[in-house]
Parts: structure tokens; C-alpha cells; sequence
């Protein structure tokens, strides 16, 4: 037995003994905050037009002056053609009909490069049916960088798996550093900055605080990411548009589910015949005001499922619906790679080739 498989095998007893020794251990893991992305703001270019989209819940429409507001003093020029809300007794902004013909007309107008989403929320997988029947006409159109998470991942799944796009995982424009900053009135997002997004497209990532929950994890991962929020993925389970996980890192993260709901779920995943990914990376699952016990016992269930499966489990509570929410390109290769003098691993992504 190798020297370096042995120290692998310690760190993992080291990670785990907790977990195993009592439900609840007595600290939180202090994973460390990557610091690629420079809290320096920069402009890659002035007046970067960004057009705002919303294709689930309904928003205040006052946020909106916000919004610009805010991005243009980042330098970025908001545009508003593609918001259309007219909130339907369900909370969305508009019908589905209406929701999915708003989408498509921003997906093919080639003035559009950047389209981001005001909020997330629900609605966004009934328009899945639009969609795959206009696949045609929107693959035809110059590609478009999609930003956004939450509710936004059916749309993510739809254009990565169905039109070939990469799209940022990544802060609505409702919820980041900036509007936080503004306001002071929601905390999802309030340490990520809106800069960061760019910083991503052009430089790609790197993080360095991902831990690894089982033995497989060490030998580390390459594939395609993919997923988002874990209740809209799970949504697309075993309909005609769930798409092969083989090559795929699946990150996924949730709100509002309790640790057991998750336990639940993830039994789901153990059990499913067609999920069988390269890798799992979790971001947060607790909520905001979570105490460290209740962290602990997100964890203690992720890494029970790690346990059971035989594929690299990951943990990386930094993005989600928590203070921080660092962006991933989805549909775009990934590496992680792990050290033997390292608890952590770490994750690299090349930047967008625009």
C-alpha cells in the first residue's frame, strides 16, 4: 500500500470520524473563502448592456431603478425590453404562454449578449414545452451568456443540454453584494458581487476549499458541469427531457428543504437508474440563520449519501442560497483535483471563449 493512499486514507477517517462518533460534532469545518475573484471593482468594458429578464416569480416592481442603479455604477447599461409582468393568481409574472414567447424573443434577438435574471422563485420548468419545440430557431441565433440560479435551472438545463450554450450559474440581479449594499433589504447573494460574473467569464475559475466526503473524492474529477437547484432537477427526473449525467459534474444546492426532506431525496438519488453522474458537488442547504448544529446535521446527511454511492461526493456550502454565492459556467469542463498534503481539493474551469 502506497504512502499517499494511506495519508488519503487518514484525512478521510479524519473527515468522517465525527460524523460517525456523534450526529452532531462539535465544529463546523472552516472551508476557505477562494480569492480569485478580487473584491477590486473592475470594468471589462463600459457600458456593457445588460438586458434583464424574468420568467418565474413575479418581482416589486420597484426594484428595477434599483437594479440599473446599481449596475451602472458598475458600468453596465440596463436594458428592459424583455420585462413583462403581469402576475397571474399563481405569482408568476405572466402566463406561461406569455412567459415562454417573452423568453424566446430574448434568446433570438442577436442584439443580446448577456441576458440576467431579476429573480428565481417557480414556474420557470412549465415552459419547458415552448422551448424544446422553438430549439430550432434559438440555436439558429448568436449564443447569449444566461446568469442566473435558483428557478433560472431549468432554463440553465435547457440551454446547456438542448441548445449547447454555456450560462452562469450565479447571482440574480435582484440579489448580490451591490444591491445589498443599497438597501440593506435581502442577505441571499450580499458577499458576491456582480463583478465576479465577469471575472468568471473571462478568467475562468479556481477554487480551492472543495471537500472531499468520500474515498473516491480523492482521486478527483473531470467533466462537464451541469445542475443547479437540486428541486428542479429532480423535477426533470424520468420526463422526456431529462438528459444522461455520465459526463457530467452535477452541482446542487436548495432552500426551504429539511435536513430529513434532503435525506429523503438524496435516497432518491442513490436509488435513481439513471443518475450516475462523474461527480456530486453540494453548496448550501440551510438556511441563512442556520446555528452551527444545524449546519452539521446538512452535512451529516451529505455525507451519509457519500457513504452509500460510488462516485465522487463533494461539499461546498459557498454556493446557493447563503450570503455567498460564487458562479460556476455550466455546461462548461471542469477539473477537480486533489492533494495529498490538502484536506480540501480544489476546482478549476477555463474562462468563456467569447
Amino acid at each position: 500500500m502506497s504512502r499517499s493512499f494511506i495519508i488519503k486514507l487518514l484525512m478521510l477517517a479524519s473527515v468522517t470520524s465525527r460524523a460517525t462518533a456523534s450526529i452532531i460534532p462539535a465544529t463546523i469545518p472552516d472551508i476557505p473563502i477562494p480569492d480569485h475573484h478580487s473584491q477590486k471593482k473592475t470594468h471589462f468594458a463600459a457600458k456593457t448592456k445588460i438586458y434583464l429578464i424574468a420568467s418565474s416569480s413575479q418581482y416589486d416592481e420597484s426594484i428595477i431603478a434599483q437594479i440599473r442603479k446599481t449596475f451602472g455604477q458598475e458600468g453596465y447599461a440596463i436594458d428592459t425590453t424583455y420585462l413583462d409582468q403581469n402576475p397571474t393568481p399563481l405569482g408568476y409574472v405572466n402566463t406561461d404562454k406569455i412567459r415562454a414567447e417573452t423568453l424566446i424573443k430574448a434568446l433570438t434577438d442577436n442584439n443580446v449578449k448577456y441576458l440576467w435574471f431579476v429573480k428565481g422563485g417557480s414556474g420557470a420548468l412549465n415552459l419547458y414545452p415552448y422551448l424544446y419545440a422553438n430549439r430550432k430557431k434559438i440555436s439558429a441565433s448568436l449564443p447569449k451568456i444566461l446568469i442566473g440560479f435558483s428557478d433560472v435551472t431549468v432554463i440553465h438545463h435547457y440551454i446547456n443540454n438542448d441548445i449547447n450554450w454555456p450560462s452562469i450559474h450565479g447571482i440574480l440581479a435582484s440579489y448580490n453584494q451591490e444591491m445589498y449594499e443599497l438597501n440593506k433589504a435581502e442577505e441571499i447573494s450580499k458577499y458576491s458581487s456582480i463583478n465576479e460574473i465577469f471575472q468568471t467569464i473571462n478568467g475562468g475559475v479556481t477554487y480551492s476549499g472543495i471537500e472531499p466526503m468520500n474515498l473516491r473524492a480523492f482521486e478527483g474529477s473531470r467533466g462537464i458541469l451541469n445542475g443547479g437547484n437540486l428541486t428542479l432537477v429532480q423535477s426533470l427526473f424520468s420526463t422526456r427531457y431529462e438528459k444522461k449525467y455520465s459526463n457530467k459534474i452535477m452541482l446542487l444546492e436548495d432552500t426551504n428543504v429539511t435536513y430529513k426532506q434532503l435525506d429523503r431525496t438524496l435516497h432518491q438519488l442513490e436509488y435513481s437508474k439513471n443518475f450516475r453522474p462523474k461527480a456530486v458537488i453540494f453548496g448550501q442547504f440551510y438556511e441563512i440563520n442556520a446555528d452551527q448544529k444545524e449546519q452539521e446535521l446538512y452535512r451529516y446527511v451529505i455525507q451519509a449519501f457519500a457513504k452509500r454511492v460510488d462516485y465522487p461526493v463533494y461539499y461546498y456550502p459557498n454556493f446557493g442560497h447563503g450570503t455567498t454565492n460564487q458562479p460556476f459556467i455550466l455546461s462548461q469542463r471542469a477539473s477537480i483535483s486533489c492533494h495529498n498534503n490538502s484536506r480540501y481539493c480544489s476546482l478549476t474551469q477555463p474562462p468563456l471563449a467569447l
